[in-house]
């Protein structure tokens, strides 16, 4: 989940929602909805902000935050600071994060409809203690050098120094330990959890340390979850339960400047990280290669579609439609999710629209699936609607609108749909029956539960049987619309059950992993018999059944892939006799035993006081004192904001070395209103060049000053999400005093008002994983700025955009620029410049210019290659580009200049120190004419380039 602009976070999922986390601008300020009245409770430990009507689980969280702080520390450290947790009830998105500057965390509340990745555990527990984890790792690193970066620069000097120190694939992992030894669940036990990392044991693959510590473009690569939890489980299980308690403090107190966490690790194990990395590695393909030679022959069936594919694809929710055709939900690293008709080469039949999380169902005759929408000025009030998709037509046709729909499923005769509807206030989740000719929600049945999800009818449609999940667990059940009787078929456990499935006669499957494999059973609703459909050597997921073939999807080294099963003649009683209950060969249970308790089985939940919270200035701080700019221009910020990101205050100092000159000044934001309101007051010292005025030959002076700028700006934030098009429009209206000081009377004007209006656009499509830009969409900016008075000293009309197109290939693209600037080089006030010229050439004086970029961008390589752990080459890229542009000063007469160049700009999107993707390139454009503003006549220019920073 992104975090707040500046945050170093740490978050509980990333690759599957990560551009879902880009959307959610809770990078910006003031995108709570303002109509939600905020609470707070002060624990012994922490401070929790909620919406009115959610008392009952932020005390419940309050609660399970002071026992983990008491009495759940020994591994990690007594070390505790401050911070505040702020519980989102309207946004949907799957996730939560802890980050400094300030020091807080945030939950997304509404739950995930898959529990086989994120286990058993009720969704705010398994955040509770994850995250708390986070906050007591964050603690026990301020020590020493990183102690001595946040006295120097607060928070934010904090945050850098631990995030370089320790391994984020430590962070995630002993995350990940907490939530399973503190639970009866959590995702250590969850085998979906390492299917992954196992499927590439299976076949041998095991990749170098770098390239497993910073993935990659090309090849699966499991997150450093799951690299994590592996390697901390194996050193707690070598070493002893308190294993990794001294090399975190040793490591963030930078005892050994150079590898300081490997260098602990080392004083206490013996072990290098990347020697604990291998280690594992072997033991843990040891283990399974011991476990498959005790359970063969294994029960796994073929494989359906293009097996030779070797590119990154995941295929979910098989199903046949009226015309017997294979589909599925397709995603993959070059191309965005899409319906698709399986086979040895893949129709696409349409594509799926930006999801909270993977979901469809199908039908003979129509599909349907879940979409993303938001709030376009209040981004955190986000939504789940249904889409429904004709096969015959290929009409699709949004069915609600602002939902609160998890999931959906078609009736056998496609008139109704079962649909999961969670709103987090609510007194319990509810099941929707919904007329799929109108949309409209005709009955509804609260289910006392914390959650629930797959629904899915019976062949009669008399029951809607579905997955419950409460404290101890998930459970079958079974609601009969006719009576509203629910009833519970099989009860809560904390065993993985998922992907609830309905056959033909009547009979259930699902997806669990009680012998510590995932794989498909089949459940006898009348009888409650249970029968194990499959023996796979990884996972089986997302079942499906056709007469006597199973369809299912399996983790391979290349996604997860198909496969076909018979299970016997149809309408035949399948299977065999379930295994016993064992543990995963990922879980290794002795590596927490002596922490393991489940804290749900004996919480007792405090009553906490609770008052109002104000969200205007409500737990405003001062979080960080830190270096602020860049190499060229070095300086200092003081930063304040509060906890619900409504308002902001930054003081900054620069000194621009190029210049020799210095700038400074305060900027308060406030987003609390419909605009979001900036007041900034600024000094700095100018040094442009402007034309003479009033002669007859053509001549320039510079010009030394200083200024000082004063003002208020409004602007709106809007930004919609459709399908897979993201759309943002923001318009800013501003007003500034400039005051000008001189040592040369009469060449600048007095002081004078500025009126500042501004239009930005986009509208973009999303991008699969190894696209480099999108393949449709534009941008375009407008800035508009008149110095008001009678002397009339400025003004200025900046227009840019940008329209991007396919390229020859998947990930390749093309983008267009056309940028256009007026600004009479004669004025008396000269605006800082913000056009871009042609590459190669130095900024003209000018009265008008505009310039036409034709790119080409395509990848190159994708190395995945480290270098002593400084950094890693990810991917290297190429822009191939042609600019036309042509400037013109119009006094004392008209004269015109062509500036045009081609050339290429080579980028490295490199990994720094394991820790942060910086972007570096070089530019090489040759000039095609004169460049009369520069003194450097070779027409091969180079220049550097940077994008990203720690």
């Amino acid at each position: 989940m992104a975090a707040p602009e500046g945050y170093a976070m740490k978050p509980i999922l990333t690759a599957p929602l990560l551009f879902l986390s880009c959307l959610l601008t809770a990078q910006g300020i003031g995108l709570h909805p303002p109509e939600v009245n905020w609470q707070q409770l002060r624990a012994d430990h922490v401070r929790v902000i909620f919406p009115e009507g959610y008392e009952s689980r932020a005390r419940r969280v309050a609660s399970l935050v002071d026992q983990l702080a008491v009495n759940h520390r020994r591994s990690v450290g007594d070390q505790l600071y401050d911070f505040d947790l702020v519980l989102q009830t309207p946004n949907m998105t799957i996730n939560g994060y802890v980050g400094l500057g300030p020091f807080r965390s945030e939950f997304f509340v509404t739950p995930p409809q898959g529990f086989s990745r994120l286990s058993n555990t009720d969704w705010v527990d398994l955040l509770t203690i994850h995250e708390f984890r986070h906050v007591q790792q964050t603690s026990n690193e301020r020590r020493g050098l990183t102690r001595l970066a946040s006295i120097l620069q607060g928070q934010l000097g904090w945050a850098v120094l631990s995030g370089i120190a320790t391994p984020n694939w430590f962070t995630e992992g002993d995350a990940v330990v907490a939530e399973t030894a503190l639970t009866a669940a959590g995702r250590g036990r969850t085998p979906a959890f390492s299917g992954d990392l196992r499927a590439l044991l299976r076949q041998n693959v095991i990749y170098r340390y770098a390239k497993a510590r910073n993935g990659s473009f090309r090849s699966l690569v499991p997150d450093h979850y799951r690299y994590g939890y592996a390697m901390v489980t194996y050193a707690r299980e070598q070493f002893g339960n308190d294993v990794w308690k001294p090399v975190l403090q040793e490591g963030a107190a930078f005892r050994g400047l150079i590898y300081p966490f490997s260098r602990a690790l080392r004083r206490r194990t013996g072990l290098t990280t990347r020697g604990l990395y291998y280690r594992t590695m072997a033991d843990l393909e040891q283990l399974q290669d011991s476990s498959l030679q005790v359970r063969r022959p294994l029960i796994e069936g073929e494989t359906v579609g293009d097996a030779s594919r070797r590119d990154i694809r995941d295929y979910r929710f098989a199903f046949r439609d009226g015309e017997g055709r294979l589909l599925a939900l397709r995603s993959s690293y070059r191309e965005l999710p899409a319906l698709v008709e399986v086979g040895q080469r893949d129709r696409v039949i349409t594509r799926v629209g930006i999801q909270r999380e993977p979901w469809l169902a199908g039908s003979p005759r129509f599909v349907l699936w879940t979409q993303y929408a938001q709030d376009p000025r209040y981004t955190n009030q986000s939504y789940s609607d249904l889409v429904l998709y004709e096969l015959a037509t290929g009409r699709r046709r949004k069915l609600t609108e602002r939902g609160h729909y998890l999931s959906g499923t078609f009736g056998p005769d496609e008139r109704k749909i079962a649909a999961v509807w969670f709103d987090p206030l609510a007194d319990a989740p509810e099941l929707h029956l919904i007329d799929v000719a109108t949309g409209a929600v005709v009955q509804r049945r609260s289910v006392p539960a914390n959650n629930l999800a797959w629904p899915r009818f019976s062949p009669d449609g008399s029951r809607v049987y579905f997955l419950a999940q409460d404290f101890s667990g998930v459970a079958i059940q079974s609601w009969q619309p006719q009576t509203d009787e629910v009833t519970t078929l099989r009860p809560h456990s904390p065993q993985p059950v998922d992907m609830l499935a309905v056959a033909a006669d009547g009979d259930l499957l699902f997806s669990g992993g009680r012998t510590g494999v995932d794989n498909i059973y089949r459940l006898e609703p009348a009888t409650g018999r249970l029968a194990q459909l499959t023996d796979v050597a990884v996972g089986a997921y997302y079942p499906y059944l056709a007469g006597n073939e199973l369809y299912y999807s399996t983790p391979t080294p290349h996604g997860e892939r198909l496969r076909r099963l018979v299970v016997g003649e149809e309408g035949a009683p399948a299977g065999f006799a379930v295994g016993p209950l064992a543990p995963s060969i990922f879980e290794r249970p002795a590596a927490f035993a002596e922490e393991a308790v489940a804290l749900a089985d004996s919480l007792v939940v405090n009553d906490y006081p609770i008052q109002n919270f104000s969200n205007t200035l409500g737990g405003i701080k001062l979080h960080s004192w830190s270096f602020n700019g860049s190499y060229v221009t070095p300086g200092v910020a003081v930063e304040l904001a509060n906890a619900l990101n409504t308002a902001d205050l930054t003081l900054d100092g620069q000194y621009n070395i190029n210049e020799a000159r210095y700038s400074g000044g305060v900027t308060a934001t406030y987003g609390g209103l419909f605009p979001v309101i900036d007041l900034a007051a600024r000094y700095r010292d100018r040094n442009t060049i402007a034309q003479v005025d009033g002669i007859d030959s053509l001549a320039f002076r510079s010009q030394e000053f200083s200024q000082f700028t004063i003002g208020p700006t409004a602007s709106v934030p809007l930004q919609w999400v459709g399908g897979n098009l993201v759309t943002t429009l923001v318009p800013a209206l501003g007003f500034q005093y400039y005051a000008l000081r001189d040592a040369e009377e009469g060449i600048l004007p007095g002081n004078f008002g500025n009126l500042s209006a501004g239009l930005s656009f986009s509208s973009l499509l999303r991008t699969a994983f190894r696209q480099v830009q999108p393949r449709w969409g534009a941008l375009a900016s407008l800035t508009y700025d008149l110095a008001l008075g009678a002397e009339a000293p400025g003004e200025r009309l900046l227009l840019r955009t940008s329209a991007y197109l396919p390229g020859l290939f998947r990930t390749h693209g093309i983008r267009l620029d056309l940028d256009v600037q007026r600004e009479q080089a004669e004025n008396l006030y000269q605006y800082p410049d913000a056009f871009r010229y042609a590459r190669g050439y130095a900024a003209p004086l000018n009265d008008r210019v505009w310039r036409f970029g034709a790119n080409y961008h395509l990848p190159l390589l994708y190395p995945d290659i480290g270098l002593l752990g400084i950094t890693y080459f990810k991917r290297v890229r190429l822009i191939g580009f042609y600019d036309l542009s042509r400037f013109t000063l119009d006094a004392p007469r008209e004269l015109s200049f062509n500036e045009n160049s081609v050339g290429g700009q080579l980028y490295f999107d490199n990994v720094w120190l394991n820790a942060q993707l910086i972007t570096v390139g070089v530019e090489a454009a040759y000039r095609l004419n004169r460049d009369f503003f520069s003194s450097d006549t070779d027409d091969l220019q180079f220049r550097l380039l940077i994008s990203g920073s720690f």
